[in-house]
């Protein structure tokens, strides 16, 4: 379907059918959040870890970890704080295959992308990357949530994306609750890029993308490997940041 048509019948479709706000439930258009509701979430401020978007309670260029082991991604781009009601947002999508939360949350997070690139133009990425699922989580869960954000974005920013360039070795135990250096034992070696996608990102400016950074493991791993085979540069690309006060230690 073109997408002027498509437009139109979306627009068509709410007009007979509206949607209500995910949070308050109020009357909408054809939207899902309403503009009060939007207001309300929990935006990541200015002050934050230039690199990794850890919240500071100083201001600061980075975080203590960034400047003490700094990582293989340059830059993060990150709208929200991992709290209410981002994390119900995220927890309904990723969880309860809510899937108008999880295109409520790339539209967010689309808005604050084309934001930072207007300010910052040089930092467009040439492709946009998603963290992989090992095949047994994928399967109890049913999708890889990082892809349906993906797609949205590749389409909204004009982005090609691969969805399958890097793969899980072994599905490695859930990373809740553990600290930063489990976290970082818990990954040691748990990525691979496949074969036919390093003549892909050589030389490439590539957007890790993410839904929730803790520790930034995951994003510490994966830029590493990344980097290793060849891209230019990695940035990462998330919906929010856990405060480090909700870790375990540093």
């Amino acid at each position: 379907m073109l997408p002027a048509l498509e437009t139109r019948v979306r627009r068509l479709f709410h007009h007979f059918l509206p949607t209500s706000c995910l949070l308050c439930g109020c009357s909408l258009g054809t939207d899902l959040l309403c503009h009060t509701c939007e207001l309300m979430l929990p935006h990541l401020e200015n002050q934050a870890c230039q690199q990794c978007a850890l919240p500071l309670a100083t201001h600061a260029d980075f975080c203590g970890q960034c400047l003490h082991k700094p990582p293989a991604f340059s830059r993060s781009v990150i709208p929200f704080v991992y709290q209410h009601p981002i994390d119900f947002l995220i927890h309904n999508f990723k969880y309860r295959r809510k899937l108008s939360h999880g295109r409520a949350l790339a539209q967010l997070l689309a808005d604050k992308i084309s934001h930072d690139q207007h300010e910052h133009p040089d930092t467009r990425p040439d492709l946009l990357l998603t963290v992989p699922l090992h095949w047994s989580r994928r399967w109890q869960r049913g999708f890889n949530q990082t892809e349906i954000i993906g797609k949205q974005l590749a389409t909204q920013l004009h982005i090609p994306l691969l969805t399958h360039a890097c793969r899980r070795r072994q599905p490695t135990p859930s990373q809740k609750g553990l600290s930063r250096a489990q976290r970082q034992r818990n990954l040691r070696g748990a990525f691979e890029l496949r074969k036919d996608s390093q003549r892909l990102i050589e030389g490439k400016r590539v957007a890790l993308l993410d839904d929730v950074v803790t520790t930034t493991a995951t994003a510490r791993e994966l830029s590493k490997l990344l980097i290793k085979h060849g891209a230019a540069d990695v940035q990462i690309w998330a919906l929010a940041r856990t405060p480090s006060r909700d870790l375990k230690t540093l």
